[in-house]
C-alpha cells in the first residue's frame, strides 16, 4: 500500500500544471511533529513538505536566479550548449535535540555549496530565513560539488562528502569548515555517520569512485 504525499507539479513551481523536474534526494523527521520531510530538486530548489497534511510548506531556492544580461545573438549560440547543472544532491534536517537549531535544515548541491536554513522563519513567498553560506576556501568556485550530507547527532554541525573525495566538518551557526577528512582519490558516491554513546565522535564511513571504503573517526 501507498499513500501519495507530495508530486512536484509546474503548478507548484510555476508553469502549466505538467510535471516538473524530478526529486534527486530526501530527508524525514522534521519539524515539531517530526512529519516534515525535505526534497532536493533537479531544478536547484528543495521542497518542504507535511507528510500527514500532504501540505507544501516552504520553497528553499539553494541556487540564487541569474539575470540574463546576454543580447539576442549571446542568447540563440548559448542555447546549443548543455544547460548548467543546478540540482540538489543532499538535503538533512538538524536533530530537534540540539538546542537553538532545532528548526535548521540544509542544502548541498552541485555548485559545492552547503546552505543552512532556518524553518523558524519565515521571509515572505514561502521560503525560510537563509542562515549561511557556507563555501570551501580551496573550492571558491565551487568545482568539488556535495554527494551526501549528514548533521551531526549532538552538536550543530555538518558533515558533507564532495565529488573531489573530501568530507567536510562545518559548524552550521558560523558558516565554517572546522575540518576535514581526506585520504580518498575520487569521488565519494556515499557516506554513512554512526556516532559514539555519551559523547561527541563521530565514525564516517565512505564508499568512492576509487574502488576504496574508508572509516574515519573525528572528535569536535
Amino acid at each position: 500500500m501507498s499513500r501519495h504525499v507530495f508530486r512536484l507539479m509546474d503548478s507548484i513551481a510555476g508553469g502549466d500544471g505538467q510535471p516538473g523536474p524530478g526529486l534527486t534526494c530526501l530527508a524525514v523527521g522534521g519539524g515539531q511533529d517530526g512529519q516534515l520531510a525535505i526534497c532536493g530538486g533537479e531544478d536547484g530548489k528543495a521542497y518542504v513538505v507535511h507528510i500527514s497534511g500532504k501540505k507544501l510548506v516552504a520553497k528553499l531556492p539553494h541556487f540564487e536566479e541569474q539575470k540574463n544580461t546576454m543580447n539576442t545573438a549571446e542568447t540563440l549560440a548559448d542555447q546549443n550548449e548543455e544547460p548548467e547543472a543546478r540540482s540538489i544532491e543532499a538535503v538533512g534536517f538538524c536533530p530537534a535535540t540540539i538546542h537553538g537549531t532545532a528548526h535548521w535544515c540544509a542544502t548541498g548541491g552541485v555548485d559545492g555549496i552547503l546552505k543552512i536554513w532556518n524553518m523558524n522563519v519565515a521571509t515572505g513567498g514561502g521560503t525560510a530565513q537563509l542562515r549561511q553560506r557556507c563555501v570551501r576556501e580551496d573550492q571558491p568556485q565551487g568545482l568539488a560539488g556535495i554527494t551526501q550530507l549528514q548533521w551531526h547527532a549532538s552538536l550543530p554541525l555538518v558533515i558533507c562528502s564532495y565529488t573531489d573525495g573530501v568530507v567536510g566538518i562545518w559548524d552550521a551557526r558560523v558558516g565554517k569548515m572546522i575540518g576535514s577528512l581526506t585520504g580518498h582519490e575520487d569521488m565519494v558516491n556515499d557516506m554513512s555517520v554512526s556516532f559514539v554513546e555519551g559523547s561527541t565522535v563521530a565514525l564516517v564511513v565512505t564508499g568512492s569512485d576509487d574502488k576504496m571504503v574508508k572509516m574515519f573517526e573525528f572528535n569536535p
